[in-house]
């Protein structure tokens, strides 16, 4: 890395694996450096950390502390590190610690989450680039207004036309997301016989609305079909618009008209190619992967839960747990999967959410639907939080607390009896305050319910499709990521 190239007059950053690389140079710092860029490499967020630099000089916040920033939007990410650190022995100087903002490690570095969005970044091949994120829609509309022009434009014309300064990152997406988009659905010759809307736009087709309104799903929306962007043939549009006005209206009068109308409809439509629709996720990768997602009963018949992979260390006191897994889908194809639990938004959440991913990989795949399936296969799990526990310092004794009350004697003979299927448990006894009591207690009930549910082939098959959202209600959809 040119240091060079750093803004000397203010303060500039250092992105990613490039910041963690400079700062790994120096005494004590390799091996918390490389645990860092693991970690990242792992989970597909290499580009979320930022080294501070104050006119060209790497900067020391506090004698000796040498800051790592953290966007505001990845709240969850400073946790998600901090655990990682110290499972790897890493220490942590609580006297230079504020939680919820930053967290000191005693071997002289911090992990700090910004008020505001960076800016004045450097990417890791040097370049300047615009940190600050894109709202969905700017993303949607930069990818979008390629379909429109009938071509890909220039970086330039397209930061002109949504009004946002795309970084490189975003531009590569949208190029690779193109070449999949022109390549497997639909020619970029055809692309004039189609309009294109963005799905979160209200004022698009009114038969988007209605095909896409709750009032008629079984589902969450994002459940029953996530596109982002919706292509419409052009010359089919006025018919499309009245068949879909006649199912919304049969529909919404009777609940009981089954879904699987829209469904096979919009099935029909779309492989005639005249109403697509497509989830766009960003390409992080060498190039964009066209998935067509359907309910197709074949495939979700052939979904199987095969078992247990590795346990996981479970601390009680840190923010999540996960379940490792091997599934199965169509023609025999075998994979490893992993569904993490924590508390969605801040680590004191009072509710539990859970998301799923191939082992390994980079983003989820998608979140398990919490109305419509956790909630299900798990009532009322989140009330253990409501509970109260006394002047309990730590898991057992709120347990305890609980069981003298009459309440969950099944967690707690389960907790005791030390038999787990997919993890291990350790620091029950170890002093904790309120806010890690209760998420503790929120992450164990969780796990309690998980591990003793009796049917675990039909709970994790309905994880898996949930977090792939597929299910019986699915509408047929492509999807680009990579």
């Amino acid at each position: 890395m040119a240091i060079e190239q750093l803004d000397k007059k203010g303060t500039a950053y250092l992105q990613g694996i490039q910041g963690l690389d400079y700062l790994g140079k120096m005494s004590g710092y390799k091996k918390p450096m490389n645990i860092l860029k693991s970690y990242l490499k792992s989970d597909g967020k290499r580009k979320t950390l930022y080294l501070k630099f104050n006119d060209g000089e790497l900067d020391e916040v506090v004698n000796g502390v040498y800051q790592i920033k953290i966007n505001p939007s990845d709240k969850n990410f400073l946790n998600d590190l901090r655990d990682e650190l110290e499972d790897n022995g890493e220490d942590i100087d609580k006297s230079k610690t504020k939680p919820g903002q930053t967290i000191t490690f005693k071997s002289g570095f911090q992990l700090y989450l910004s008020g505001r969005t960076l800016s004045n970044v450097i990417d890791e091949s040097g370049n300047s680039v615009a940190a600050k994120k894109p709202t969905n829609d700017q993303q949607e509309d930069g990818f979008i207004i390629n379909l429109k022009e009938g071509k890909m434009l220039e970086n330039l014309k397209i930061n002109n036309k949504i009004g946002f300064s795309f970084g490189k990152d975003w531009y590569g997406s949208f190029t690779k997301s193109f070449d999949a988009f022109t390549s497997k659905i639909i020619k970029k010759t055809d692309l004039s016989k189609y309009e294109f809307y963005r799905d979160s736009d209200k004022k698009k087709l009114e038969m988007l609305n209605q095909i896409t309104d709750p009032a008629i799903l079984p589902s969450s929306k994002d459940n029953w079909n996530p596109s982002d962007v919706w292509a419409v043939k052009k010359d089919e549009k006025n018919r499309l618009a009245k068949e879909i006005d006649k199912l919304y209206t049969e529909r919404k009068k009777n609940n009981n008209v089954s879904i699987e109308r829209i469904n096979k409809f919009i099935e029909t439509e779309f492989k005639k190619k005249n109403l697509i629709g497509i989830s766009l996720k960003q390409v992080l990768g060498n190039s964009a992967i066209v998935d067509k997602i359907t309910k197709d009963a074949k495939y979700i018949d052939s979904v199987k839960f095969l078992g247990f992979k590795n346990k996981m260390e479970f601390d009680v006191l840190k923010t999540y747990f996960d379940i490792n897994v091997k599934m199965s889908c169509i023609k025999n194809n075998t994979l490893d999967y992993l569904f993490r639990f924590r508390p969605r938004g801040s680590s004191s959440a009072l509710t539990n959410n859970g998301e799923g991913r191939l082992s390994g990989s980079g983003p989820a795949d998608g979140a398990i639907d919490k109305k419509n399936v956790l909630s299900v296969l798990l009532p009322n799990a989140d009330d253990i939080t409501k509970e109260k526990y006394g002047k309990s310092k730590n898991i057992l004794e709120a347990l305890n607390f609980l069981v003298a009350s009459k309440k969950y004697k099944g967690l707690q003979t389960w907790v005791n009896k030390g038999k787990y299927k997919f993890l291990n448990i350790k620091n029950l006894d170890k002093k904790a305050d309120d806010k890690d009591i209760r998420r503790g207690l929120l992450n164990l009930n969780y796990a309690y319910l998980i591990d003793t549910y009796k049917d675990q082939k039909d709970l994790y098959k309905k994880f898996y499709l949930a977090a792939k959202k597929v299910n019986e209600f699915s509408s047929i959809h492509f999807k680009i990521s990579g």
